[in-house]
């Protein structure tokens, strides 16, 4: 029995050992190769690769939805898309700072197309409600930006049961997604779904503990690199059964960008200006540097700096839209 005993202590303290290594090593490996792509001098040396007519692109006609949209990586997107006359529906949790951004966004590009509504992505009573509500104005969605997300380091669990980094970065955008279909159909074969993922993912596992509850202690962190890796499986899964229904499902890593929520969910990693690219000065987060050349050849997968290994290391840090393809 003490024999037996034994063995199964060894087996466990070797497989703990292994799992230790495993993670220091995707954390050393993602670190490294991070800071030399996705940091400042990364988004320098890729934006050589932009191409001026992206940059001047007009999208006019285009309706597009913008989660998270008040703040940050959002707001730039949503301004960005704005400017090049599409009409914009900001999707923000707070009515004081989406109004806020509604007014800066209008005033600063002169587009009186942009409109906010109010939902809470991290309740799907309330993503429904928005659903419908949007369902009534019966107009076709080119583009969806799933942007909304959190990184919350302590265990919070919203009014519907679930802890709040999987409600919002994977519930959330999955049910917003899904609702938003059938108006996505209407505008296709135009129709676009980019969700805002993270090469932190490659830090952690995928595993079918979603809420992180099974394990002894919760680590945020961790969790939010797990809804990464989830959010970009459901792009797969969506791409492929959409791919021949004319609306395209992309995934992409932004880069390592100084915005709001990076300050508030890792304030040590966020003062390291050395590493983050100022924002909005590059626009790292979603100034449209788009990816055209790959969307020509990759239609309907994902993409993105780290998303998709098979495909040439040139992605550039501030792809959102491969804003051509609605033109086309």
């Amino acid at each position: 029995m003490k024999n037996a005993t034994l063995h199964i202590e060894i087996h466990i303290s070797i497989r703990a050992l292994t799992m230790f290594f495993l993670k220091t090593w995707r954390a050393s490996a993602f670190g490294v190769y991070g800071y030399l792509n996705f940091t400042r001098n990364g988004f320098l040396e890729h934006s050589k690769k932009f191409q001026p007519e992206d940059m001047q692109m007009r999208i006019e006609g285009k309706n597009c939805i913008v989660t998270g949209a008040n703040s940050g990586i959002g707001f730039a997107t949503a301004e960005g898309l704005a400017s090049r006359g599409a009409t914009v529906y900001l999707v923000c949790r707070n009515k004081e700072r989406g109004e806020a951004a509604l007014s800066k966004i209008q005033s600063s590009t002169g587009n009186q197309n942009v409109h906010l509504e109010i939902c809470n992505l991290s309740s799907i009573s309330e993503i429904k409600s928005f659903a419908s509500r949007f369902s009534s104005k019966d107009v076709p969605v080119h583009v969806l930006v799933n942007n909304a997300g959190v990184l919350e380091q302590k265990r919070v669990t919203t009014s519907e049961g679930f802890e709040l980094n999987f409600a919002v970065n994977v519930l959330g955008n999955f049910a917003t997604t899904e609702l938003m279909l059938p108006l996505l159909e209407k505008a296709a074969p135009d129709a676009r779904v980019i969700t805002i993922s993270s090469g932190g993912m490659y830090t952690a596992p995928l595993t079918n503990d979603l809420q992180m509850s099974s394990d002894g202690n919760f680590d945020g962190l961790e969790q939010y690199a797990r809804n990464k890796r989830v959010q970009v499986a459901l792009t797969e899964k969506w791409a492929d059964m959409y791919k021949n229904k004319g609306i395209g499902f992309y995934s992409m890593h932004p880069g390592w960008a100084e915005t709001p929520g990076v300050a508030k969910s890792l304030p040590g990693f966020n003062k390291r200006s050395f590493i983050c690219c100022p924002f909005p000065h590059y626009k790292c987060t979603a100034g449209f540097r788009e990816i055209s050349e790959l969307v020509k050849r990759v239609q309907t997968q994902l993409y993105g700096w780290l998303y998709s290994l098979k495909r040439s290391w040139y992605l550039v840090v501030s792809t959102l839209i491969g804003l051509k393809h609605l033109n086309t």
